[in-house]
């Protein structure tokens, strides 16, 4: 049975990648953005050197000195702790200094981004929407909130919260590029270009809002208008990794896999942050059966979002392909965690239990388990053109186990019947010879078994073995002639003769 996957980078979503308007991982405050971090629209605010206190917003009081001085130390004691990667010691230091001067915007986001680094999801979207309140225009925030909850599947929850955030500050022009991100990955193609226009009208350069049109038009299967988009975005900001991994997936509209690989590696290149990007360039590297890279790349990607279902999902269909079906199970349970409705990880668990071996579960239930992960993927709505196949090749596979577990049975009940059988002969055989020896002992002589040596004969009062000397005495002694065989009474006493002498 030839081993199939579901590949998720194409749906993992153009939206999530191609239409990012801000920095693709969450990143500490600096003074400069990454590479290939999309430009800003004119408007917004700039980003605070690092290991400086967080721009307050234009109305806000400033905080007493002493105060202020407490939590700028704080705040830039956590910005070094997470930029050498311990998150974990830097949320304490953030949440002190948010607790000293609660109008630190840019302490509100590095908190976010330690948050969404250690895999707390709804902290991390709490500490978001509080910057971005502070700081509407500042669009890191919004950004990272947006991906965040795309990330995990709640684009309604984005919906909603991005709505009011525009409520509320009707000049944050972000706010439009955030929403347009959102109504395309709900599918709703017309709000999305609606929102990603009203950008560009405000900046008809704004790189993020070109890169949410050419997605749009890449969904309208508009290939040639998107490209067109695209290339026009690119000739704008060339280091941008997000045109790229747009073009990676017009090429694959063009069924250029070649090129749109190279592609994703670009993006990759130019940000190897980009979490979007390494988990497409992944799926892309399982799709050919390359693992050892995707694995690579798709650790990266889980590594820099832990929350990233669609790059859990795809790390685990490489571990599957790698054979290491263990890990594989692993990180769909994982995805599962994260997102229950992810209903295409059903499918690939459906092809896990299938095809690979779990340690610790018989082939049988291994095989009944298939067919309800694929059976929960058809009732939850999912289809595959291969589906129907699938479950009819788990149902043979169960047929052909049980018989095996039948024949094996049989087999073993035959094998432990000879064994008793064989068993039951030895024992008998061993019997039978027991009573064999106990008839042979007792027709022996006694004295022959009995130990005990036989008594000396005497002649004329002495002992025979004293006349023998040095003779073994510890065996009876052997006649010498057959007239000695026979025991003969002692000469009678010459008592005359014995008189005469005296």
């Amino acid at each position: 049975m030839t081993w199939h996957r579901r590949t998720l980078f194409a749906a993992v979503g153009l939206a999530v990648t191609a239409c990012a308007s801000s920095p693709p991982r969450p990143e500490p405050a600096e003074e400069t953005p990454p590479a290939g971090r999309a430009k800003k629209p004119a408007s917004a605010a700039v980003t605070p050197p690092a290991g400086t206190a967080a721009v307050q917003s234009a109305n806000a009081a400033p905080p007493p000195a002493a105060t202020a001085n407490v939590a700028r130390r704080d705040f830039d004691d956590a910005v070094q702790r997470a930029r050498e990667g311990d998150c974990k010691s830097a949320i304490p230091l953030l949440d002190s200094a948010v607790q000293d001067s609660p109008r630190l915007g840019w302490a509100y986001y590095d908190l976010g981004v330690c948050y969404e680094r250690t895999g707390q999801v709804e902290r991390a979207a709490d500490a978001y929407r509080r910057a971005a309140d502070l700081q509407p225009a500042a669009i890191q925030a919004t950004d990272n909130l947006t991906r965040l909850y795309l990330r995990v599947g709640r684009a309604s929850t984005a919906e909603s919260v991005l709505g009011d955030l525009a409520a509320r500050h009707p000049k944050a022009v972000a706010l439009h590029d955030d929403l347009a991100r959102v109504f395309e990955a709900e599918g709703r193609y017309d709000r999305a270009a609606d929102e990603a226009k009203k950008v560009l009208k405000v900046d008809e350069r704004n790189v993020p809002a070109m890169l949410e049109l050419a997605s749009i038009f890449y969904h309208r299967k508009q290939f040639e208008l998107a490209r067109m988009v695209t290339e026009n975005a690119r000739q704008i900001d060339s280091s941008n990794p997000l045109v790229f991994n747009t073009l990676g997936f017009l090429d694959l509209a063009d069924k250029n896999k070649a090129l749109a690989l190279e592609d994703f590696r670009q993006a990759v290149t130019l940000d190897g942050a980009l979490p979007e990007a390494q988990n497409n360039l992944g799926a892309l590297l399982v799709e050919i059966q390359d693992y050892p890279d995707a694995i690579q790349h798709l650790q990266a990607a889980v590594k820099a979002e832990p929350s990233f279902v669609a790059a859990r999902v795809n790390l685990g269909n490489a571990y599957h392909g790698n054979k290491q079906d263990d890990l594989a199970l692993r990180e769909y349970r994982r995805a599962l965690e994260i997102d229950p409705a992810h209903k295409d990880i059903y499918f690939d668990l459906g092809l896990l239990f299938l095809d690979g071996s779990i340690p610790g579960v018989a082939p049988l239930d291994r095989l009944s388990q298939a067919v309800a992960y694929l059976k929960k993927f058809r009732d939850a709505g999912g289809g595959d053109p291969k589906l129907d196949r699938y479950l009819g090749d788990a149902q043979k596979a169960i047929a052909q186990e049980t018989r095996h577990e039948e024949i094996d049975r049989r087999n073993k009940l035959r094998a432990a019947e000879a064994a008793k059988k064989k068993a039951a002969a030895a024992a008998q055989k061993a019997a039978e010879a027991q009573r064999a020896a106990g008839a042979n002992q007792a027709a022996m002589p006694q004295n022959a078994t009995s130990g005990v040596r036989p008594a000396s004969l005497t002649a004329g009062g002495e002992k025979i073995g004293d006349k023998l000397g040095d003779a073994d005495i510890g065996a009876p002694a052997r006649p010498t002639s057959s007239k000695a065989a026979a025991a003969q009474p002692p000469p009678a006493p010459a008592a005359d003769k014995l008189g005469d002498e005296k």
